[in-house]
């Protein structure tokens, strides 16, 4: 007796379990897909505008972007919207890099990346959002027996996509050391090629149903239309991607007609880490900056030295090299001499005596005062959050090896914290006689590294009147500079701080713009007598013109931090102290970010 075939009915109750499992996997690859698409694209934009401009309109723009998807009257089925996502996932790379780069010659940091989210962002995040909640809007229509979900529904489903998305982009994407190796085309390309597959998957294909002559089921069409496009879309990466080079850079990229190379590009912690030189130019007519060796955290310059015709010694001295030989110049900052003078003061035990034995350095840069530290034997620590820092610093920057135990590739926060632990139980290693605090960085700053608490236990691990200096940027007179040395005297005896402009500074200068921005460096102490200096002298300079400029000048880069505090007013003062509670330095220097990054 034969067997019955299965009903209608039966076949129906088969596949809604099925189309429900379906749906709810396409809404969490869109999840999966629009995390993806903003932890990419943000992290596109930041080597051009920087953090601040980057994010200062980046959530409002989804915000709209999302509330939008949600509440469009038209309708758009969840195969169409897969493909739509997928033509604009394969223009991201070309359109995220040309938009950025014409808007920033604009140079205005708060609309240039607006249009750029506009742009680029926003119909990517409409579209996804759409599959999303429209899967999540079929799977509530069958478990719920409605026709159509209230607008209420629709819009806290996008919000909580949005929370998810936000999530994933800011918590997990980041710790994923294997995004580091892929490029923000590769991502956006491999998001198009599975949104190309789910369109294809979703989208109805294949003869009428009531066709008796089939040849093929949907099925394999379907199947070699996918193997198709997949084969084609091996091609994809050398038409589609953006003309931004491949990280890890494997060999250095020499830009054709010009003076530019790149020797190293690695994306990391805090960003894409570039070491770049603008080579010699032949002639003296060009206006162009030639001759200098950069490193780059994505848009801020964290040091430089000069190269070529432009390394100068004193008294015929032989210069520092890099690596491979090269030799190297001056720092194209003089904040970086500036910090090592810390060396000169003279109104403590150990530099009285001149045996100044151990030096931590919080932040490294391109590591030039490092370099002079173990140029003049003293054992220094180095903090430094970035390995790609450190390793750049040694192979480009000619940082010579600190030596076993002295590297630490970690947060300054969670170092300190670490010693200070063992300080209070007595089983401290080293005591340091100074501390170089340099962790600024395009207008920011990690501010949890700048609160009364952090230095309460940076001073436990001091001997008892160690000298901390520590590099601050921004304008003189201004609340995150006030906020700054407020919380310095209220955790040392005693502060001075140092300028490194090459001219006098006026007293006008002190609230000028943030384009007439200096660097400033403050000497701290817990020592109860006068800080003070001695006179730099012919061995301090190292054979550098800039150390004998700027060590030999230090008496004329005072400050009148009275100018900046209000001496009178110890209640007012008291408001400007940072601690983990109240910290609102962060904010603060991202407001003048906005203008620092005019100037670079």
């Amino acid at each position: 007796m034969p067997t019955p075939k299965p009903g209608k009915a039966h076949r129906q109750h088969v596949s809604k379990p099925l189309e429900a499992t379906t749906e709810i996997t396409s809404a969490v690859i869109g999840l999966v897909a629009a995390s993806l698409v903003l932890f990419t694209y943000e992290r596109a934009l930041i080597p051009i505008y920087a953090t601040g401009p980057t994010t200062y309109l980046f959530n409002p723009i989804i915000v709209v972007s999302v509330l939008c998807a949600s509440l469009n009257p038209v309708s758009i089925s969840t195969s169409w919207a897969w493909l739509y996502t997928a033509l604009g996932l394969a223009a991201a790379p070309n359109a995220t890099y040309w938009s950025s780069v014409w808007t920033s010659r604009k140079r205005n940091p708060l609309w240039g990346p607006a249009v750029t989210h506009l742009t680029v962002l926003t119909p990517l995040v409409f579209l996804l959002t759409i599959s999303i909640v429209s899967a999540q809007l079929t799977w509530a229509q069958r478990k719920m027996h409605i026709t159509k979900p209230p607008l209420l529904y629709r819009v806290s489903m996008a919000g909580l996509s949005f929370v998810i998305e936000k999530g994933l982009s800011q918590h997990l994407w980041p710790k994923i050391a294997y995004l580091n190796n892929i490029s923000e085309s590769q991502i956006f390309l491999v998001l198009a090629w599975v949104s190309w597959c789910l369109w294809i998957y979703k989208h109805p294909c294949g003869p009428p149903k009531r066709s008796k002559n089939l040849v093929f089921s949907s099925t394999q069409i379907k199947a070699v239309i996918l193997a198709l496009s997949t084969a084609m879309w091996v091609l994809a990466p050398r038409y589609l991607s953006s003309p931004v080079l491949p990280h890890p850079l494997h060999e250095s990229y020499h830009r054709p007609g010009s003076s530019i190379t790149i020797h190293s590009s690695v994306q990391s912690v805090t960003g894409l880490i570039v070491v770049g030189e603008a080579g010699p130019l032949e002639g003296n007519e060009s206006k162009e900056i030639h001759s200098v060796r950069y490193l780059r955290a994505s848009h801020s310059i964290l040091g430089g030295v000069w190269i070529g015709p432009r390394v100068m010694t004193l008294n015929n001295a032989a210069p520092i090299t890099d690596a491979l030989g090269t030799p190297l110049g001056d720092s194209i900052y003089s904040t970086f001499v500036l910090q090592e003078a810390v060396r000169l003061v003279n109104s403590t035990v150990k530099e009285k005596s001149g045996h100044q034995r151990n030096g931590l350095l919080i932040g490294l840069g391109a590591g030039t005062s490092a370099t002079a530290f173990i140029r003049n034997n003293v054992a220094i620590t180095i903090v430094e959050i970035d390995a790609a820092v450190y390793d750049a610093a040694r192979k480009y920057f000619g940082l010579p090896n600190p030596g076993p135990g002295r590297v630490f590739l970690e947060d300054a926060r969670a170092w300190v914290e670490r010693e200070h632990n063992d300080a209070v139980a007595g089983s401290a290693q080293t005591l340091y006689d100074f501390v170089v605090h340099d962790c600024f960085s395009g207008g920011g700053v990690p501010q949890h590294i700048f609160t009364l608490e952090f230095w309460k236990s940076l001073k436990s691990i001091m001997v008892p009147d160690g000298v901390v200096a520590v590099n601050f940027a921004g304008v003189p007179k201004s609340d995150a500079t006030r906020h700054v040395l407020t919380t310095l005297e209220k955790s040392f005896v005693s502060c001075r701080a140092f300028h490194d402009l090459y001219g006098p500074m006026s007293e006008e200068q002190y609230a000028t713009e943030f384009i007439n921005i200096m660097f400033k460096v403050f000497f701290c102490t817990a020592s109860k007598s006068p800080l003070t200096f001695r006179d730099s002298k012919n061995s301090d300079w190292l054979g550098s013109p800039l150390r004998r400029h700027v060590l030999s000048s230090l008496a004329q880069r005072e400050l009148d931090l009275d100018l900046i505090r209000d001496p009178q007013n110890q209640e007012e003062n008291s408001k400007y102290i940072l601690t983990d509670a109240h910290n609102p330095l962060g904010k603060l220097q991202d407001a003048q970010g906005l203008h620092h990054w005019k100037r670079e």
